[in-house]
C-alpha cells in the first residue's frame, strides 16, 4: 500500500465539523455521513447542518462527492435540493449503518427531529465499541477500512461483509423486546384490592 493510496482514503473523523461546498451555497460547520450497508457499499448520505440544526439526507451517486488536492469537500448537488431526513420513509435506512463516535445527532440542536431516533439506530458505536475508525474510497462509495481498538492495541482491517456482524445482531435484539418483558413491567390492581 502506496503513500499516494493513503491519502486518497477518507477517513470518517475528517467529515465531523468540516466546510462542505455544494453547488450553491458553502455549509462552514457540516458533518457527513455516509449511511452503507452490511458490505460497506454506500447506500445514502446523511448530512448534518450545524448552523440551522437541519438533517437532510441525499441518495448516494458515483460522482457525487469530491475532494480536491487542498483536502476541501465537495457534494455536486444543491443545497436547496436537500430534501429533511423525516421526509425520507424511515424504512430506506434501518438496514444502513454509519459511523459518528462524537455522537453528533444526539446534540441539543438536532432533538425533536422527527428521523433522530431511528438515524441514531444506525450508528454503529451505539453497537460495537471497539470500532474506533472508519475509512472510505475518495468518493465515498465503499468502506474500505475499520480501525478497531482494544486496550492499549490498534489493529486496521479491511471492510468486509463480516465487520458488521457482531454489531448487526445486537441491533435485533436492541430491537425486538420480549414479551415476558413487557408483561412484567407493570400491572393494574383491581379497585377492591386497595386498602
Amino acid at each position: 500500500m502506496g503513500l499516494w493510496y493513503l491519502l486518497r482514503l477518507v477517513s470518517q473523523r475528517s467529515l465531523l465539523s468540516c466546510r462542505l461546498e455544494f453547488e450553491d451555497r458553502r455549509l462552514d460547520r457540516a458533518s457527513l455521513f455516509p449511511l452503507f450497508d452490511d458490505e460497506g457499499r454506500t447506500r445514502m448520505l446523511l448530512i448534518t447542518a450545524e448552523e440551522n440544526g437541519r438533517i437532510m439526507l441525499a441518495n448516494w451517486a458515483p460522482g457525487l462527492f469530491v475532494r480536491d488536492w487542498a483536502l476541501r469537500n465537495h457534494l455536486r448537488l444543491r443545497f436547496a435540493d436537500l430534501n429533511d431526513a423525516s421526509m425520507w420513509d424511515e424504512e430506506g435506512f434501518e438496514d444502513l449503518w454509519h459511523f459518528d463516535p462524537r455522537w453528533v445527532l444526539g446534540d441539543e440542536r438536532y432533538q425533536g427531529h422527527g428521523a433522530v431516533p431511528h438515524l441514531r439506530s444506525t450508528n454503529i458505536p451505539g453497537y460495537d465499541q471497539t470500532m474506533s475508525g472508519v475509512a472510505f474510497d475518495q468518493s465515498l462509495g465503499r468502506a474500505l477500512y475499520v480501525v478497531r481498538r482494544s486496550g492499549e492495541s490498534v489493529s486496521v482491517r479491511r471492510f468486509n461483509a463480516h465487520t458488521l456482524a457482531t454489531a448487526a445482531k445486537r441491533r435485533r435484539a436492541a430491537h425486538v423486546r420480549p414479551r415476558g418483558a413487557a408483561a412484567v413491567g407493570w400491572q393494574l390492581r383491581p379497585f377492591w384490592r386497595f386498602p
